[in-house]
């Protein structure tokens, strides 16, 4: 006789028998309701089998499986699906569907309906209207619409494609944000960051940290800063260098519009370009890709290397501009200031051209040699090898030299002009109403007397910066009065005026006002 037990044990077995052959013999797709809105519910699937462990309930379902949650359909080849934990872990063909605007593919995934969490696990892809995420590993969290990534992950936008080894993408807001060898690539140019924040739906891109841009011709580093990807407008901040050989130049901020080809440099800028020994230094500075101008301005210093010194040449505003034969020309306004080691000057303005490699000064100049001093309308200094050849005075040409404490040697003429050897002045000519005082000296190298000449040319020779020797053309009309017999003050040209204390003595003095 079969005991009572038994018997119960074999009837629940015939009825679980009989139910998962029914369910595997039907030739239509199984459907499963369930009425709480927040469970995982079973909308179709080909094969279900119920399955009892330690009175844990787990539904199995094979081929064309569709799970759904509220806005969230999961698709895939089988799944299990733990009722009383409202999990589900789905495999083949992974496809998590939200609201028809995120979509999830991956091998395989664990979705926790309770949470709203779904860990997605190889070859896992992630896209919406405008960008695609892929990685290895991908966590999304359904309620706030978070993406998550740790093993390294690419994100597709365009033509724009981003890498890193750390991810995270804001659904609602287009947010993503990236960490860890963090890689953008554009056909038109590279960024490399530590931390880098990018909006899909503005194509923009914000970095932190430091920061590599390059492109076909330049490189830009930088701390933080952001990039619009579709109108080429860049903002860099932080320690920017931006390396364009031969051209460097360094600032605490740099504005860029691809588009229009118009650069913006801030705060301590620095300007270098090796290919032209040129050094320019500003606080504002524009730059006209298109027309290869710069501009600057609020303390504006340009230095033009000249062997082994440097002409610093200050002022409110620099300009420079390219002719189409590469030629470049600068131009400098207001308050200008000329400093070299041995060689300072003011004026009102000036010019410099790459063509005849000279230096033109307007409004009233000044310029100082050692211990001469020009003057004149307008002057010009001509450089030949990286060294200054020649100054030229145009129209009330006035150079003094300091001989001695109140002893003035001087020349005044219509044209004024000196040339230079080795940088030291060596020959003073003077052309058309020239006028000179000279203080002559014997073999002892004592005082004895001044020449008082009045010529339409005279030159004048030095030596060791000093007036050595003088010589004239034509009849000149001359005095000589001895040393005990004159006044220093009567043997000063009209509009003299020394002015040596006004000359820049630093490169720092070209910053003053």
């Amino acid at each position: 006789m079969i005991p009572a037990s038994d018997m119960r044990k074999s009837v629940r077995y015939i009825f679980q028998f009989i139910l998962v052959a029914t369910i595997c013999c039907t030739d239509t797709i199984f459907v499963y309701g369930q009425s709480d809105s927040s469970a995982i519910q079973i909308k179709s699937a080909d094969y279900l089998e119920i399955i009892q462990r330690k009175n844990v309930s787990i539904n199995r379902l094979v081929h064309n499986v569709v799970l759904t949650q509220r806005n969230l359909t999961l698709y895939c080849d089988s799944a299990f699906l733990y009722k009383s934990e409202n999990i589900a872990r789905i495999y083949g063909h992974v496809h998590l569907s939200q609201s028809d605007s995120i979509d999830a593919y991956g091998d395989s995934a664990i979705y926790d309906g309770n949470t709203r969490m779904a860990h997605l696990f190889g070859n896992v892809r992630l896209t919406d209207n405008s960008m695609t995420l892929t990685s290895k590993d991908l966590s999304y969290d359904m309620s706030s619409r978070v993406a998550t990534y740790v093993n390294g992950g690419k994100v597709t936008d365009g033509e724009a494609v981003l890498t890193s080894r750390t991810g995270y993408y804001y659904a609602f807001t287009n947010d993503a944000f990236f960490r860890n060898d963090v890689v953008l690539k554009h056909p038109k140019y590279q960024l490399e960051a530590d931390t880098l924040q990018y909006n899909t739906g503005t194509e923009t891109a914000f970095f932190h940290g430091p920061t590599r841009i390059t492109n076909e011709n330049s490189t830009v580093l930088c701390r933080k800063g952001y990039y619009q990807t579709n109108t080429g407008i860049a903002v860099f901040h932080d320690q920017v260098t931006l390396n364009n050989p031969p051209q460097k130049l360094l600032a605490d901020s740099i504005y860029y519009n691809r588009e229009t080809g118009i650069g913006k440099a801030f705060r301590h800028i620095v300007f270098t370009d090796t290919a032209q020994q040129v050094i320019q230094f500003s606080n504002v500075a524009e730059y006209d890709e298109k027309n290869n101008s710069i501009f600057s301005t609020d303390g504006s210093v340009a230095g033009y290397v000249m062997e082994d010194d440097t002409l610093f040449i200050g002022g409110d505003t620099i300009r420079t501009a390219q002719d189409s034969l590469g030629r470049k020309t600068m131009y400098v306004f207001r308050n200008v200031k000329i400093y070299k080691s041995d060689l300072q000057g003011l004026c009102d303005s000036l010019s410099y051209s790459d063509a005849d490699s000279t230096l033109r000064m307007y409004g009233l100049p000044i310029m100082w040699s050692d211990s001469t001093q020009f003057t004149a309308d307008t002057m010009h200094l001509v450089m030949l090898h990286q060294q200054l050849n020649q100054v030229q005075l145009f129209s009330n040409g006035f150079i003094i030299n300091e001989d001695d404490s109140l002893i003035y040697n001087q020349i005044k003429g219509r044209n004024i002009y000196g040339y230079f050897s080795d940088n030291d002045l060596k020959k003073i000519k003077a052309i058309g109403n020239g006028e000179s005082v000279y203080f002559g000296k014997d073999d002892a190298n004592r005082y004895i007397g001044v020449n008082t000449l009045y010529c339409s040319e005279i030159n004048i020779y030095l030596s060791d910066k000093k007036f050595h020797r003088i010589a004239f053309k034509n009849a000149p009309d001359s005095k000589f009065q001895p040393m005990q017999n004159i006044n220093l003050k009567d043997y000063q040209l009209k509009n003299f005026n020394w002015r040596y204390e006004e000359r820049p003595s630093s490169l720092d003095d070209l910053l003053k006002d």
